[in-house]
């Protein structure tokens, strides 16, 4: 698309509200993004900030170049709890939250897209509308979901402050002594597989903060509580298995499983968070059927999570 020429009308808007209202299928935050990249020009010259105020007979040019937007899917979604602002759905296990090169199969965002007319302009990646944190493929659980705009900065500066207790419950391989613990390694990409994170000379490690309390062992498996204090990419998996405690069916951390399990043995099991207003929303996934069968057939006691 050839760059996009705009006379304002009305004095004293903010260029990224203007540009908005002239793209109504586009998030703000997208705008604001190039923005800040040097796509947008008034009166010739570029303009970095998106409160630079507008002014009525300016000229506005906006090199935008469309992104591929994700489909609208018919996939059910697990609603745990929803207002006017805030969804957070139960995710299953097998689902993938937003779609990826080579993959147009169900995700998360299709649903919501389904569901939900008016998220398509919610968030930073017109590929992710909604979408402040995810899940991976195979991990179930609670996910957080901005439904507004306002909610979307709102949750991303919570989640940047580590101002959200996120908790998980995860089976591991072998017996962990301690009955509670932090795991403190910076996390960072693998140097020579793309696929993985490492805690060994990663490339631009990261502050990453596990805290488990152990719930039961049986015949070389340990049950633990996981709460995260960071949010790093495959931080759980990563953690545990850089301690030599693998996920229970974690392919790609470790090569240790149990009878019947068919993914990795993690799931999200509750989420709080301030809201704006000051109260607090708490939500809660039970332990899905596959994952007590598990544990079930392991003679694990504590199944009812």
């Amino acid at each position: 698309m050839p760059v996009k020429n705009f006379s304002v009308e009305q004095n004293k808007l903010r260029l990224d509200r203007f540009l908005s209202e002239q793209f109504s299928d586009v998030s703000r935050s997208r705008i604001q993004k190039d923005i800040k990249a040097g796509k947008v020009s008034v009166n010739g010259s570029q303009i970095f900030e998106g409160k630079y105020v507008v002014r009525a007979g300016d000229s506005v040019e906006y090199d935008f170049k469309p992104e591929e937007k994700p489909a609208a899917q018919n996939v059910e979604l697990n609603v745990v709890y929803e207002d006017a602002n805030l969804l957070v759905i139960d995710k299953p296990a097998g689902l993938v939250v937003h779609p990826a090169p080579g993959y147009r199969g169900p995700t998360v965002v299709g649903g919501l897209l389904h569901k939900y007319k008016d998220i398509k302009i919610v968030g930073e990646d017109d590929a992710r509308p909604g979408i402040v944190h995810r899940l991976d493929k195979d991990t179930s659980g609670v996910m957080l979901i901005a439904k507004t705009p306002d909610m979307f900065d709102y949750l991303k500066d919570v989640f940047a402050s580590r101002r959200i207790k996120k908790q998980y419950i995860a089976l591991v391989c072998g017996n962990i002594t301690s009955r509670h613990g932090f795991i403190n390694d910076p996390i960072g990409r693998h140097p020579t597989d793309f696929r993985k994170m490492t805690t060994l000379r990663p490339k631009e490690p990261k502050e990453s903060i596990t805290e488990y309390t152990v719930l039961e062992h049986v015949d070389g498996y340990t049950l633990v509580r996981v709460n995260l204090h960071t949010g790093r990419t495959h931080q759980i998996r990563v953690h545990f298995s850089s301690q030599g405690f693998p996920i229970a069916g974690d392919a790609l951390y470790g090569k240790c499983s149990a009878r019947g399990l068919r993914r990795q043995f993690l799931h999200a099991s509750q989420v709080e968070v301030q809201m704006p207003d000051k109260t607090w929303i708490e939500a809660h996934a039970p332990l899905p059927e596959d994952l007590k069968k598990t544990l079930r057939e392991l003679n694990f006691k504590s199944i009812d999570l």
